[in-house]
C-alpha cells in the first residue's frame, strides 16, 4: 500500500508539524493596470502621545514582542505600536462595514496606561538563531514563547491567534515574516508607525497586516478584475502588502470580511460554539458554463453536523510560478454565496471577473464556512483551452500513483479506458492511489479488465482510495 506524503508548496504555502506557514513573496505577473481608484481610508488616530482609545473583547489578539540576547526591542515600541495596532483594528472594522459586519478585532489592554499589552519575552539565543526559514525559526521560537506562557499564563488572552514581532535585525540577516497556523510573523523597526504610512521604501507596514491576516485565518485572494480593483484596488491577501505601505487603495474581499466575522478574537460576547472545532462534513460541487451569459453556474449540496452560515468559493489559477511549479494563489478570485434551503449551493460567476482564462489550469476550492469559524475545503480541477472552460462533457480527471496525488498523475477526458487504454496512456494496472476530479465528472473504477468486478464510483477528489488502492484495472470518466 502506497501512502507517499506529498509536499505541498500550493500559494506558497508550506505545511510544516501540520502547521500552515505563509511566506507571501509574490512573483511578478502580468495584469491589468488599475485606472481610477478610490481614495484610501482615513481614520482617526493617535498622536503616540495621547494613546487612542480601542476595543477590547472576550478574547483578544496576542501580540509578542521575542527579543533576542544580542537585540533589543525599540523603547518606544509599546506606545507607538498601540497606534498602530488601533489603525490596523480601525481599518479591519471600516472594510468589514463594506459588507454589513459591524464587528472590531480585539485588542488586549493594560488598565493603568492605557496601552495595548505587548507580552515582551527574552529569547533564549541571539537574533541569528531565529532567521526566516520556517523549519528553524518558527517552531523554536514558538516552543519558547510557550515555555513562558507556562508560568506567565495572566498576560495571555484565552485566544489561539498570536501576532509575533521581532526587533530588526541588526547584524544584516534575514528573519521570519510570515503567517504560520494562527501565528503569524512581523518585524518591529521605527518606522512601523502610522505616521510613517505612505512609506515608498518599504512593504513591511503593508505586511505586517498581511501576515496578520494569515494569522487570522485569510488564504492569499485577488479583486475581482471587473467589479472591484478598478474601484476598491487591491485585496488585502493579495499585493496589499505593497499598496497599503504606499497608502495607495487597499481592500478586504467580501470573502474574507465573512472570514474575520466568525473569527474568534472578533466576538463580543462570546457564541456559544467552540471556535473552530472540527465537524463532520461533504461538499458536493458541481459547474455548467452558460456561453450566452458568459458565466460558470454553480449548483451542488453539502452536510455538516454543525452550522454553516456561508459558502465560499475561490476560482484560483496556476499561475505565478516561482520556479516550483506550485499554484501561489494570489490571483484567486473569490465569492460568497448563501447556503440554500435544504443545504444546496447555488452561484453565478461572471466569466468578466476573471484575468486568467485563455489556456490556464485553475482549482475552484468550494469551502463551508462553519458559524465557529471553521473552514472546509473541496478542491475541483479544470482549465481553460482557447478560452473555453474545459467542464462537464470537455473535463477530465486526473489519476494519480500514489497518495495525496503524488508519483505519476495523468488526466483522462470523459471516456471508457480498459486495462490496455490504461496502460497505453502511462497508467499502470492496479497501480491508482488518489483521484483529483475535475469539475462536472465522475469516475467509477473496476477492479477488473472491461469495466467487470466491484467498483467505486468517486463524486469528489480523493487523497487516498483507501478500499480501492491499488485495484484499479479499468476507468469510466463520466461527464454529470
Amino acid at each position: 500500500m502506497k501512502n507517499t506524503k506529498q509536499i505541498c508548496l500550493a500559494l506558497l504555502l508550506t505545511a510544516s508539524s501540520g502547521i500552515l506557514m505563509s511566506g507571501c513573496k509574490k512573483a511578478p505577473v502580468a495584469e491589468p493596470q488599475t485606472t481610477t481608484l478610490a481614495k484610501p481610508n482615513t481614520l482617526a488616530l493617535g498622536s503616540g502621545t495621547t494613546p487612542p482609545s480601542f476595543v477590547t473583547n472576550t478574547k483578544n489578539l496576542n501580540i509578542v514582542m521575542f527579543v533576542p540576547t544580542d537585540n533589543p526591542a525599540l523603547s518606544d515600541y509599546k506606545t507607538r505600536l498601540t497606534d498602530l495596532m488601533v489603525h490596523f483594528q480601525n481599518w479591519f472594522h471600516t472594510e468589514m462595514l463594506r459588507y454589513g459586519y459591524d464587528k472590531y478585532m480585539g485588542l488586549s489592554k493594560i488598565d493603568s496606561t492605557g496601552l495595548v499589552r505587548f507580552i515582551e519575552i527574552p529569547a533564549a539565543g541571539p537574533q541569528a538563531d531565529y532567521p526566516y526559514s520556517s523549519s528553524v525559526s518558527a517552531t523554536k521560537i514558538l516552543n519558547e514563547i510557550a515555555a513562558y506562557k507556562a508560568t506567565h499564563a495572566s498576560e495571555f488572552s484565552n485566544s489561539s491567534h498570536t501576532l509575533i514581532l521581532l526587533p530588526n535585525r541588526t547584524d544584516g540577516g534575514d528573519q521570519p515574516f510570515y503567517g504560520y497556523g494562527r501565528n503569524c510573523f512581523a518585524v518591529d523597526n521605527a518606522n512601523m508607525a502610522v505616521d510613517k504610512i505612505p512609506n515608498a521604501s518599504s512593504n513591511l507596514l503593508g505586511g505586517m497586516l498581511h501576515e496578520l491576516g494569515h494569522g487570522l485565518n485569510l488564504p492569499h485572494d485577488h479583486a475581482k478584475y471587473a467589479s472591484e480593483q478598478p474601484t476598491l484596488g487591491t485585496s488585502l491577501m493579495g499585493s496589499g502588502n505593497v499598496t497599503f505601505s504606499k497608502g495607495q487603495p487597499t481592500f478586504l474581499t467580501e470573502v474574507d470580511a465573512a472570514i474575520l466575522n466568525r473569527n474568534e478574537i472578533f466576538q463580543n460576547p462570546l457564541p456559544t460554539e467552540i471556535p473552530y472545532e472540527s465537524a463532520t462534513t461533504t461538499i458536493n460541487a458541481n459547474a455548467s458554463f452558460n456561453s450566452t451569459t458568459q458565466a460558470f453556474n454553480l449548483s451542488g449540496s453539502f452536510t455538516s453536523n454543525k452550522e454553516v452560515t456561508d459558502i465560499l468559493v475561490y476560482m484560483d489559477p496556476n499561475v505565478n510560478n516561482e520556479g516550483t511549479g506550485t499554484n501561489k494563489d494570489y490571483n484567486a478570485v473569490t465569492w460568497r454565496f448563501a447556503p440554500g434551503t435544504g443545504n444546496t449551493i447555488a452561484g453565478s460567476i461572471p466569466l468578466s471577473e476573471l484575468y486568467y482564462k485563455t489556456n490556464e489550469p485553475y482549482e475552484l476550492k468550494a469551502k463551508l464556512l462553519l458559524k465557529n469559524g471553521n473552514v472546509i475545503t473541496q478542491t475541483y480541477s479544470f482549465s481553460f483551452l482557447n478560452g473555453v472552460p474545459q467542464i462537464g462533457a470537455n473535463g477530465s480527471a486526473k489519476f494519480c500513483q500514489n497518495s495525496n496525488y503524488g508519483g505519476y498523475a495523468i488526466s483522462l477526458p470523459v471516456g471508457q479506458y480498459t486495462t490496455a487504454d490504461l496502460i497505453s496512456r502511462g497508467i499502470s494496472n492496479n497501480d491508482v492511489s488518489s483521484v483529483n476530479l475535475g469539475l462536472g465528472v465522475k469516475v467509477i473504477m473496476y477492479d477488473g479488465d472491461n469495466f467487470t468486478g466491484s467498483s467505486i464510483e468517486l463524486t469528489s477528489s480523493s487523497t487516498y482510495v483507501s478500499t480501492f488502492n491499488d485495484k484499479a484495472s479499468s476507468i469510466k470518466v463520466i461527464a454529470l
